[in-house]
């Protein structure tokens, strides 16, 4: 399992737990990937987070503005069916406050928020 989600994240995963592997900066495109092949469910969300799902509509949402999501979360390794969710989203390129509170808006309840002219951050525990 390991081996082939380093495949889709084009790099090598370099912190483990003792049932999940931590992966950072998946792209919308690995993201839909990891759907496609079986690694996740639409549905599938970590503790506060929003689905899989709302992540890719929001990633989609992103590219349209012509600025880049990427994603970090977590591979249970310990289950008969890997369940991949995200925890993190990272927003780069953004040059308007209107797509800054629609940021906002979809992060709402997150544990971190991060809002600079660089980088829009937020991470649910």
């Amino acid at each position: 399992m390991v081996q082939q989600i380093e495949e889709i994240l084009g790099t090598t995963i370099t912190e483990y737990t003792p049932n999940a592997i931590k992966f950072e900066g998946l792209s919308l495109e690995g993201l839909q990937q990891t759907i496609e092949e079986g690694y996740t469910t639409p549905s599938a969300s970590f503790n506060a987070a929003p689905s899989i799902s709302s992540f890719i509509e929001f990633g989609q949402h992103c590219q349209e503005k012509g600025v880049t999501a990427t994603f970090d979360g977590i591979a249970f390794a310990d289950r008969e069916t890997p369940n991949l969710v995200v925890d993190t989203i990272t927003v780069i390129g953004v040059q308007s406050l209107d797509f800054a509170g629609k940021f906002v808006q979809f992060v709402w309840g997150c544990d971190e928020m991060e809002i600079s002219s660089q980088k829009l951050f937020a991470w649910w525990d």
